[in-house]
């Protein structure tokens, strides 16, 4: 497995998707994302940003030392056609001895379709596996959130379990349970 640091920066694309890092300039959808009831609902730890000065000032500090210090890496997901910002995909607790890491993707509302959700996760999973060297990408969704489910099936993740009260929503503090799916690069679909 190689390190973040040693991993090729240059954008990955596919079904007419761009993964590519984050810059200072997506702060507009990382403001958006992170107000996102959604996002916020089913994702932990999301603080929304207070504006999109603050959401840019975050994109210079924190995708960039997490990534140096191979942690995890953050990617902003856009149209190659148009170049219009769609969304946000991370791997995270990357572990290198394990060879494995923990993959997240929302889409911004008036994006949220089968086809781009599918077409997103399977561009985070490929560079996972193409460019990083992961054996297996986990992903964790509330048992209450059957399109995220459903997303990761239909690209080839296999349910491993069920964890009750895993996590904390970021917008109500509810406890979710959560349905625990896993991919190897063979099942990639």
């Amino acid at each position: 497995m190689l390190t973040l640091a040693e991993v090729r920066d240059e954008p990955m694309t596919a079904d007419g998707l761009v993964l590519r890092r984050p810059r200072t300039g997506d702060a507009a959808l990382v403001h958006r994302g992170t107000h996102d009831p959604l996002v916020r609902e089913f994702l932990q730890a999301v603080v929304p940003h207070r504006d999109a000065a603050a959401a840019e000032q975050w994109l210079a500090d924190v995708p960039p030392m997490l990534w140096e210090t191979g942690r995890a890496a953050y990617f902003a997901v856009e149209s190659a056609d148009t170049g219009e910002a769609l969304g946000w995909a991370e791997l995270v607790n990357l572990d290198p001895e394990q060879e494995c890491a923990e993959v997240a993707v929302w889409l911004l509302p008036e994006h949220r379709r089968l086809r781009t959700a599918k077409a997103a996760l399977r561009l985070v999973c490929r560079f996972g596996f193409e460019r990083i060297g992961l054996r297996r990408i986990d992903a964790f969704a509330a048992a209450d959130n059957m399109p995220s489910q459903l997303t990761g099936a239909a690209i080839g993740f296999r349910r491993a379990g069920y964890r009750p009260a895993l996590f904390r929503s970021s917008r109500t503090h509810r406890l979710h349970d959560a349905v625990h799916a896993t991919l190897v690069p063979e099942d990639l679909c």
